[in-house]
């Protein structure tokens, strides 16, 4: 571990691992979300976000190493664990499009996605103190996170009225 001084290593160590924890259940959530919309054209963008998604945790786990603060095996082996039953989709069981849990399931996409953009941004503030960051690489990680949570709104506002209102 680079022994800069002055942070919490222990607190940053445990922020970052607990949000790369939760990024496997984001994955997770973007498929099921992909397989709500599966025959539609929702899918494909579905499909692409979990791959954005995919790339940006796999740049997360790349800064936790770089940092030196690899996983604890308790968090990796909890991670498989949510992996393995992430794909039921506690929020849409039945992966019903016009259902108001379909809203439900984008409206959690976007909070996890806004969850993502918050830790880029707290990151960068850590980064004004802490030399080790690559700040041009936080700042195009939140360029992305921004720019998932327009897609999933742009899904949102191409669907909400077969949801809301009858044919």
């Amino acid at each position: 571990m680079n022994d800069f001084r002055g942070v919490s290593h222990q607190t940053l160590s445990n922020y970052l691992n607990e949000h790369f924890l939760g990024s496997e259940g984001g994955v997770n959530a973007f498929r099921a979300a992909a397989d709500t919309w599966k025959g539609t054209a929702h899918e494909a963008a579905l499909l692409s976000l979990c791959r954005q998604v995919m790339a940006d945790r796999e740049d997360l786990r790349s800064l936790i190493d770089r940092l030196g603060y690899g996983g604890h095996p308790l968090k990796i082996a909890f991670t498989h664990a949510v992996r393995l039953v992430g794909r039921v989709n506690p929020v849409n069981l039945l992966r019903q499009r016009q259902a108001g849990l379909a809203q439900v399931e984008l409206d959690v996409l976007t909070g996890m996605l806004r969850a993502k953009l918050a830790m880029w941004e707290t990151l960068l503030l850590v980064a004004s103190k802490d030399p080790r960051f690559d700040v041009a690489l936080l700042r195009d990680l939140q360029a992305r996170a921004t720019h998932q949570i327009d897609q999933v709104r742009g899904i949102i506002e191409a669907t909400w009225e077969e949801r809301f209102f009858a044919g």
